[in-house]
């Protein structure tokens, strides 16, 4: 089963999506050193690659996220442990279907 989250008061909820962790933008070997150049990241187009370099994916970035954004009972979760930044995200080929990814 999926899980989806509410984010803050807002009304959506978002998948996490954890099929692209350990995935980084192109050209770069860490999310920060791309938050960094980048500065502003609304509706910004972007590619990473998998840790092998062998696959790339599209992506369309909506928003940056902390770990704060979620409710208390994400904070319990064994595997969002070692994570503190997100972002709210779409595929390129269908930005109509939004979900969140770890940056690690």
């Amino acid at each position: 089963m999926t899980k989806k989250y509410r984010l803050g008061n807002q009304p959506e909820e978002y998948e996490l999506n954890t099929n692209y962790l350990g995935w980084t933008p192109k050209s770069f070997t860490e999310w920060q050193d791309w938050i960094w150049e980048r500065g502003s990241m609304r509706k910004s187009k972007l590619i990473i690659t998998s840790p092998d370099k062998s696959q790339e994916v599209d992506l369309v970035m909506h928003q940056v996220i902390i770990k704060d954004a979620f409710p208390l009972a994400f904070f319990g979760e064994e595997r969002a442990k070692p994570w503190h930044r997100f972002c709210i995200v779409s595929l390129e080929s269908d930005t109509s279907d939004e979900f969140i990814i770890p940056l690690h």
